[in-house]
């Protein structure tokens, strides 16, 4: 069965004030050599979860792995290929990149290194909103990175964009995806800022010092994206992701079509379908702060911090809702031979009748309307099971 490998690197040189992932501001100074060591002596731990074949894909993330030598990348690529039995043909190995952190060297180095797919957090091509969103990446750099990559010798790559921050314009979001369209990238994840608690971002807007834009304009930032990346030849796969035919991003999928994957490194989650007592899968995660990870590898082996079995009711939620974020939607046949239970159509013939989900054969999935208001229209599923 197809299955994935995460890497996670939580060193970044400072944490951008929206970011609510396991990242942490080091200005330049990491254990690299011993984290690398502890995420080689981690995957020694799943030997037998990694040794079943399959291995689709590998992604680094973070923080920023760009930080790490491509000598450190080359490591830990050949050691989970030694682990899977996989030669790496065909398999998929992304790994971000902040643009303040990579040259073209770096980036060729980590193509001899095995990656074969970069993403680029370029975020903007605007000095306001890099500098509002607290990135270390100037304009320059976001243009230098986009150049270098493809010089790299790398043919799969994306970038990230973001709107929805303060002060901005529909006029400044568009001059954003206009210069982004002058790239040839074949894949653009574009993202809608959202705070979250425990940020700093999350502090200020409690404290009413953060203003953004009212919801209403953000559904028109939301549909204008849409309306002009699919014009241009990109199809919006997933609700932030849009890509040529073929460069859908291989390892994303895998989580949104509810895979199996093995998370390595600092806070890193897994999820095995099927595992378990309850036979409906199983998920954990590792211990959050890099330093305790480090130290809990070398002293008691698999540095897990939380670990949970799924029953029925929770499977079915997960695969409803990654399942929504795909616009191939939700596959209803599937769900009733892996689960025994399907949405009542009758029970939700509203939301088809106000335009918010559509049935189309066997799938059924949100429309652009349904997009803007997805977490409720799942909740509504969820509650038609029957």
């Amino acid at each position: 069965m197809a299955f994935g490998v995460y890497v996670h690197i939580p060193y970044c040189v400072t944490k951008c004030p929206y970011c609510d992932f396991n990242s942490y501001g080091s200005r330049g100074k990491f254990p690299e050599e011993e984290y690398t060591g502890a995420i080689l002596n981690e995957l020694g731990l799943y030997g037998e979860e990694l040794a079943g074949g399959g291995l689709t894909s590998v992604f680094f993330g973070g923080g920023t792995p760009s930080l790490f030598a491509p000598g450190s990348i080359e490591k830990i690529i050949s050691a989970i290929f030694e682990k899977t039995g996989s030669s790496g043909g065909g398999v998929e190995v992304s790994l971000e990149v902040n643009p303040k952190t990579a040259d073209l060297e770096k980036l060729k180095g980590l193509r001899r290194a095995g990656v074969n797919r970069i993403s680029a957090g370029v975020q903007s091509f605007t000095r306001r909103k890099l500098e509002f969103l607290g990135r270390i990446n100037d304009p320059d750099d976001s243009v230098r990175i986009l150049e270098e990559v493809p010089a790299a010798g790398f043919t799969n790559y994306s970038f990230d964009l973001m709107y929805g921050t303060g002060g901005e314009t529909m006029a400044e979001w568009e001059g954003d995806l206009t210069r982004a369209l002058s790239f040839p990238s074949a894949h653009i994840s574009a993202y809608c800022l959202t705070i979250e608690n425990g940020t700093e971002f999350g502090k200020l807007h409690r404290a009413g010092k953060l203003v953004l834009p009212p919801e209403d304009s953000l559904s028109e930032f939301i549909s204008y994206t849409t309306a002009f990346l699919e014009s241009a030849g990109y199809r919006q796969y997933e609700i932030s992701n849009y890509a040529r035919p073929g460069y859908e991003c291989r390892h994303n999928l895998l989580y949104w079509r509810g895979g199996d994957y093995i998370g390595v490194g600092a806070g890193a989650h897994s999820h095995l379908g099927g595992a378990g007592e309850s036979g409906w899968g199983k998920r954990w995660a590792n211990i959050r702060n890099p330093n305790s990870y480090i130290k809990a590898v070398s002293e008691r082996g698999k540095p897990v911090d939380f670990s949970e079995e799924l029953g029925r009711d929770e499977a079915v939620e997960d695969e409803i809702l990654m399942s929504f974020r795909l616009s191939e939607g939700l596959d209803i046949p599937a769900l009733k031979r892996k689960y025994g239970v399907s949405p009542d159509i009758s029970r939700i013939g509203y939301l088809r009748e106000d335009g918010f989900i559509e049935v189309s054969g066997d799938k059924l999935r949100l429309t652009k309307r349904g997009a803007l208001l997805s977490d409720e229209i799942i909740v509504r599923l969820v509650n038609s099971l029957g």
